[in-house]
């Protein structure tokens, strides 16, 4: 496999039904940071920063 001939098929990576995982992902991130940040927000501003050494 080392000495092969190229590949002729176009790679987008992995698909799920043609849709390719960076996009799933990509929606899944958004979603999540849309939720958790406000709440993290929150919860900095009622109990302060973290205290580092």
């Amino acid at each position: 496999m080392l000495y092969g001939e190229p590949s002729k098929k176009v790679n987008i990576g992995s698909s799920f039904n043609s849709i390719p995982f960076v996009v799933i992902d990509s929606a899944f991130s958004a979603v999540s940071d849309t939720i958790v940040l406000p709440y993290t927000l929150v919860m900095q501003a009622n109990k302060g920063s973290i205290k580092v050494n």
